[in-house]
């Protein structure tokens, strides 16, 4: 039987095993949703699993959003699965409750739940965080200590967003309410634009997940959420139970790759595939050689 480990970013990387009848019991799918972070992970950790241990991997990038991820987790013919820690307690546990803020709330709330329903246990988060923030240009964020300082001058600012957020729980409304945001303009725009109007200076301001490589590559600066508004989206691994007591070793590779992924070090590795043109595998690969967790 074939398992699967989907990673996502703020992400999850999930162990499962997949429906059918198929003898392959040592072979993993290794797969992630369809963005930069995700890609660079799906590849980081099949070529850990890989050089590593016996098992025959596989991989599946460029996967859906969390509902179709999660609505094809339910049935026995599909066998991946990625979401995002961020989004557990909006989409797939359909929670009614306030939205929880610490870490530990979110990762203890998320881990019983998965391991009464689904069997999975959730291990230790990684050292990274991909959050929703805003984003301004260095210059420009010299005189703002925080969201807060943003308060007073909303006014005279424009902030562009994505699509997305202006829809979330976590998003464009309860921030404004939140924090008592009145902007001068809001304006939608794809997120690849977004980055670009803010360096040409054609907005002031722009939500953004603080691990995207431009913002090193563009000179601008996170604003800090001194409110705690947006929650923990925290990166960890996700195991069925049953495959974890099989293969023990993947936990203890995992461990090892998590302490190295840091904020400052996922937006270094998205700035070489989004700025430099590199290939995810081969920036995954790279990190991996460096590290010395694989060899050349």
């Amino acid at each position: 039987m074939k398992k699967f480990l989907p990673v996502a970013l703020g992400s999850a990387l999930v162990l499962s095993a997949c429906g059918g009848g198929g003898s392959d019991e040592d072979t993993v799918v290794v797969g992630g949703k369809d963005f930069t972070e995700q890609i660079i992970l799906t590849h980081m950790v099949a070529e850990l699993l890989e050089a590593n241990t016996d098992l025959t991997i596989e991989r599946e990038d460029n996967l859906g959003n969390t509902e179709i991820l999660t609505q094809g987790w339910t049935v026995t013919s599909t066998c991946m699965l990625s979401i995002q820690v961020r989004l557990i307690l909006l989409f797939i546990m359909k929670s009614t409750r306030k939205t929880l803020h610490l870490l530990e709330e979110v990762y203890d709330t998320v881990k019983a739940e998965y391991d009464e329903e689904y069997g999975i246990t959730w291990l230790d988060e990684f050292d990274f965080e991909n959050r929703y923030s805003l984003v301004m240009r260095a210059a420009d964020a010299a005189d703002v200590a925080d969201m807060s300082d943003l308060e007073s001058i909303a006014g005279e600012l424009t902030l562009a967003h994505n699509a997305n957020f202006g829809e979330r729980t976590d998003g464009l409304m309860p921030m404004n309410e939140r924090y008592g945001y009145d902007w001068g303009t809001t304006t939608q725009m794809d997120e690849g634009l977004m980055y670009d109007a803010l360096r040409n200076e054609e907005v002031d301001v722009i939500a953004a997940f603080t691990t995207d490589g431009r913002i090193p590559a563009y000179d601008l600066e996170v604003i800090a959420d001194d409110l705690n508004f947006f929650p923990p989206y925290y990166a960890a691994p996700i195991v069925m139970n049953d495959t974890i007591e099989a293969h023990p070793e993947i936990e203890e590779l995992l461990l090892e790759l998590g302490p190295l992924l840091t904020e400052e070090t996922m937006a270094e590795l998205n700035a070489e595939v989004d700025i430099n043109a590199e290939l995810e595998e081969v920036v995954a690969r790279n990190f991996l050689v460096e590290q010395g967790l694989i060899e050349e």
